[in-house]
């Protein structure tokens, strides 16, 4: 970060010394170098490696803090008693409480931030250099009952992107693979696909479904207006009775661990792979949501029971 941090102990408008062996105390464990007896340290590295030049007179200096500085400016702030000064035009100040605001130079009180001790951290020191803005506000997603949370599965994300459809930023986007000869690129929104808006348009569809197992109608809702997610290998949406499943994520070993009826249903494919129990022990050990093999698991819509599609690459 391309600017000092000051800190200084005031009362009654006027700068008191602060306690430099406190200072000391905070700072040497990061000086990376013998720091002299009776000498202030001058130097500082954070683990995330960042560095800043420290000078010691009346207050507490720091040339050009890294992220990481921020928290020990933090620490010396709150076991001093000084205020955090970013000079500029105007000036900023922060203190830990109204009274140290009363004891700032008058030019110094109308502007000053108040941030309690508990909460003066670095990321408070950052916010106030550098202000993030306030996250924008992103609308309901429209529901999915076959693929419920598709934010949680990655499926959909927050983008301030224009959908390939509507041509309108909705402020999700669609991640998922999307089908069709005629599908302009680019991505398309949840509200596109929940409408059925990109599978009239463009012929548009977002998961292939097993050819039976579930009516006509819920096949093409789980085709047409849910989103899909990736897999390894191409497979058709599992149905379970006389229903489509409803997605839950994908999951590794272990987080299926709290599913034993996935589990058993999981065994049970893999029976009918031909494998072994070895074998299949081995596989389902192996079994890692961010990478093959992994399985897919989903639930009854009618009674309850947890089951798992798997494939790997």
């Amino acid at each position: 970060m391309g600017f000092g941090i000051h800190l200084y102990k005031f009362r009654h408008g006027d700068i008191v010394p602060v306690d430099v062996s406190t200072v000391r105390e905070v700072l040497e464990p990061y000086a990376p170098y013998d720091v002299p007896v009776g000498e202030p340290v001058a130097w500082v590295r954070t683990a995330d490696g960042s560095e800043a030049d420290v000078c010691l007179d009346h207050g507490v200096s720091f040339d050009r803090p890294g992220r990481g500085v921020l928290d020990l400016v933090a620490e010396v702030a709150r076991r001093t008693g000084a205020a955090v000064l970013l000079l500029g035009d105007p000036a900023t100040a922060i203190v830990m409480s109204a009274e140290d605001r009363g004891h700032l130079p008058e030019d110094l009180r109308e502007g000053a931030v108040v941030v309690p001790p508990a909460a003066l951290t670095g990321n408070a020191i950052e916010q106030v250099v550098r202000p993030r803005p306030e996250p924008r506000p992103r609308p309901m997603l429209p529901p999915f009952p076959y693929h419920p949370d598709p934010v949680a599965t990655g499926s959909v994300v927050a983008a301030d992107e224009t959908c390939v459809c509507c041509g309108h930023d909705q402020g999700w986007i669609h991640t998922g693979p999307v089908y069709g000869e005629d599908v302009p690129d680019g991505r398309v929104c949840p509200y596109c696909i929940a409408f059925g808006t990109a599978a009239q348009r463009y012929g548009a569809f977002f998961n292939d479904v097993e050819a039976r197992g579930m009516p006509d109608e819920a096949a093409r809702r789980i085709r047409e207006r849910t989103p899909g997610f990736a897999t390894w290998q191409d497979w058709g949406w599992p149905a379970h009775c006389g229903d489509g499943g409803v997605f839950l994520g994908a999951v590794g070993a272990k987080e299926l661990r709290p599913y034993p009826d996935a589990l058993d249903h999981l065994r049970g494919l893999c029976a009918e792979w031909g494998w072994g129990p070895a074998w299949t022990e081995d596989f389902v050990a192996a079994l890692d949501k961010e990478g093959g093999p992994t399985a897919y698991l989903f639930r009854c819509r009618a009674c309850g029971i947890h089951f798992t599609q798997a494939d790997f690459a």
